[in-house]
């Protein structure tokens, strides 16, 4: 069974990979209580003003977003 290498403190915890079989690529720094770096960061979060309009009928295509 492989063990799963976790990424050090203060970095981002970005994943990729099948289910139960996960690296972690991105090696760069994190600020404190932030989870991803800046560019993995714009990837996974969806500004307020989005989710309104996927909410009223206006969204992004999910082709276009990513979840870590």
């Amino acid at each position: 069974m492989d063990t799963l290498s976790l990424p050090r403190p203060g970095c981002c915890k970005w994943a990729e990979g099948d289910t139960g079989n996960y690296t972690f690529p991105c090696s760069n720094r994190v600020q404190p209580g932030v989870s991803y770096c800046d560019e993995h960061s714009a990837i996974v979060y969806i500004p307020p003003e989005e989710r309104r309009r996927s909410r009223s009928g206006n969204s992004i295509p999910m082709t276009f977003r990513r979840a870590a």
